[in-house]
């Protein structure tokens, strides 16, 4: 009863906000992005659909160079058919923790970064590890972030004024940091929902710490989300909620605003963390009992270390 009456309050405080209706709202006040992004390279994962396939062609079409990430080649190479002289295209499975430092070379070897978008996000229902022995979805969506943005940094690939942006979800806000729920290592226990959220207030909590230990170095870490996007990943995880939003939901296009706008803008990191969502940061809580998270950094750290993407390995260290 307490679940079903918290996602009525959650439907009916954020519905129209995160649908386009908020977004058409708001867009009556944005300025034009302009010529910000030329000459800058913005590498993108989760880039051959949905989200990040629109914040590729929007940073194309605002003159930056992109290197798009994903495990679909053919998807690749459909973003811009004719292909496109400031495009260049990594083929990689972000699930695969033991190839991390593979996709840093190749980024490397097109040049330093001034943008890192870490989109890539998976809601799977169905258990499944990669060849290390992980839980994919805690992969795809925190591990290999966290792993390969920590050695973008520590190589010097992401330029000393550049920046990350983490896409994280709106569904964050029902979820606390529970640490024992971001990966599961038996099929039984695995909630790809509930994972998903809890993955994504993780998402927010790990910005927090790259911006308070990296940002006196001047580069910016921003965590935003999009709103409700009609995705294939909503469509094929959500698909009730999809039927009964549909007319509603936001576009590709829409849902990539945000990113592009702060890969262009590069504003100062609000200290602490904010969220950002429609151009505006804005409070990473909505209810009381997510607050504990704050908190939980040096925790969140400590678990995302111990784990050892060798393969094979089916458990942290």
């Amino acid at each position: 009863m307490r679940l079903l009456l918290g996602i009525i309050l959650f439907y009916g405080r954020f519905g129209a906000s995160f649908t386009r209706i908020g977004y058409r709202w708001r867009k009556r006040r944005f300025n034009a992005i302009g010529q910000a992004l030329v000459g800058r390279h913005v590498v993108v994962t989760g880039a051959s659909g949905g989200i990040g396939s629109a914040v590729v062609k929007g940073c194309l079409e605002h003159g930056a160079s992109v290197t798009a990430i994903a495990r679909n080649q053919q998807k690749l190479d459909a973003l811009v058919p004719d292909g496109h002289p400031r495009l260049t295209t990594i083929c990689a499975d972000l699930a695969e923790t033991n190839t991390v430092s593979d996709w840093v070379d190749a980024i490397a070897d097109v040049g330093d970064v001034d943008v890192l978008v870490n989109n890539v996000g998976v809601m799977l229902h169905d258990y499944a590890t990669n060849a290390a022995g992980i839980d994919r979805q805690f992969a795809t969506n925190l591990l290999n972030p966290y792993l390969m943005t920590q050695a973008l940094i520590e190589r010097d690939i992401l330029k000393a004024d550049g920046a990350v942006v983490t896409v994280a979800s709106g569904g964050m806000y029902m979820a606390p940091l529970t640490i024992t729920k971001l990966a599961t290592d038996a099929a039984d226990q695995h909630d790809g929902t509930t994972a998903y959220a809890v993955q994504k207030r993780a998402q927010v909590v790990l910005t927090d710490y790259w911006q308070q230990r990296f940002g006196p170095t001047g580069r910016q870490f921003h965590v935003m989300h999009p709103g409700w996007v009609d995705t294939a990943g909503v469509q094929q995880s959500l698909p009730t909620f999809r039927k009964i939003l549909r007319p509603l939901l936001r576009n590709a296009a829409e849902g990539a605003d945000t990113i592009i706008w702060l890969a262009a803008a590069m504003p100062e990191a609000p200290q602490p963390v904010q969220i950002w969502f429609d151009r505006a940061a804005r409070a990473v809580h909505a209810y009381g009992f997510t607050k504990g998270a704050d908190s939980m950094a040096s925790a969140l750290i400590e678990y995302l270390n111990s784990y050892d993407t060798s393969e094979p390995s089916t458990s942290p260290t």
